[in-house]
């Protein structure tokens, strides 16, 4: 698995995160749209790092977190193919457009390529395409048409 990866110009660093990164990784998540409690967030972040197949990734440049994507894998259970969810993909919005958010991505299509063969899925909500997230994953390679498009759908119990 790749642990860093210089990317852009060599000020760009995509690494594993760690419990040390929670402040940095806070104004991401509220950029996200979830606002957390840093002492419930660094809990959270500890168990989901600690789980085999779990992990999240950071852009850091200057020392200085800008991007985070988080995935889980699992089992496919209609395939032989493991599958690597996306959790979430985030780039500081004064960094957006820069070829972070792809960098990213690629960290995480480098470890599904290892787990071969592997589908990665991830949602993105409606009101993230306003802000141009899904044409972003579609000139990415994902799609969502044919005879494997998907409905999303969620109950809360």
């Amino acid at each position: 698995m790749i642990i860093e990866k210089k990317t852009m110009s060599e000020e760009i660093i995509i690494r594993i995160a760690t419990t040390i990164d929670v402040r940095g990784l806070l104004p991401l998540m509220e950029q996200l749209g979830y606002s957390q409690n840093t002492q419930d967030f660094e809990k959270r972040l500890e168990i989901f790092t600690s789980k085999e197949g779990y992990g999240i990734a950071v852009a850091e440049e200057s020392q200085t977190i800008i991007g985070l994507v988080a995935w889980s894998k699992s089992i496919n259970f209609v395939s032989t193919a493991t599958r690597i969810r996306i959790e979430s993909l985030i780039v500081n919005e004064q960094y957006r457009n820069q070829g972070i958010g792809k960098n990213l991505m690629n960290f995480v299509e480098d470890i599904a390529k290892t787990l071969s063969p592997c589908i990665i899925d991830l949602t993105s909500g409606l009101r993230r395409e306003k802000d141009g997230s899904h044409e972003f994953y579609k000139a990415l390679g994902y799609k969502n048409d044919g005879p494997m498009a998907k409905l999303y759908l969620r109950k809360e119990v």
